[in-house]
């Protein structure tokens, strides 16, 4: 499989995003959410938010995962993540939770009318309630192993991939 030539770095500002917002509710483990900036550049995010945490950015396990992504990811921190979702759902953003809760469905199954808000919250505490209850739908990644769940980067890849293919940017195939 051929790829496409990576773009410029001076270029690469300019180029067209995915109509996708990432909101990290509580996130703070710093691997985790350096992992998001990579995933946030390899799929072309339009915004990364990092909310309930104030994030320092140059934090060396978090600069390490993230891989030199943090410099064109464009990003936001310590921002209150209900008026982070409140404002994409009045901006015409469908908002998607991921997280195990009940009427989730898989991530193939994601709806995407509109440009999509994915939340994403801490492992051990997951999207708050009041995230849970302003969602339009929620997204959970079926398995099958012991465990019963995938850890963040792992769950994110997975959904932002999926999301991905609902917005396709012109000239790059997949």
């Amino acid at each position: 499989m051929d790829h496409p030539a990576r773009p410029n770095r001076h270029v690469f500002p300019t180029l067209p995003r995915r109509p996708i917002r990432v909101v990290l509710d509580g996130v703070s483990h710093l691997p985790n959410i350096g992992t998001m900036f990579r995933l946030c550049d390899a799929f072309r995010i339009e915004h990364l938010y990092v909310c309930g945490y104030d994030l320092e950015i140059r934090k060396r396990k978090l600069v390490r995962a993230a891989s030199g992504t943090i410099a064109w990811v464009p990003w936001s921190s310590g921002e209150d993540v209900l008026a982070v979702v409140r404002a994409s759902k009045d901006a015409g953003y469908s908002v998607a939770a991921v997280e195990l809760a009940d009427n989730s469905v898989a991530p193939q199954n994601l709806r995407s009318d509109a440009p999509i808000c994915l939340v994403l919250g801490a492992e051990r505490h997951g999207v708050s309630q009041a995230i849970l209850d302003l969602a339009d739908q929620r997204i959970q990644i079926p398995t099958d192993g012991l465990g019963g769940s995938i850890n963040l980067a792992t769950a994110a890849a997975i959904v932002m991939y999926e999301a991905a293919r609902r917005f396709p940017i012109a000239g790059l195939s997949r």
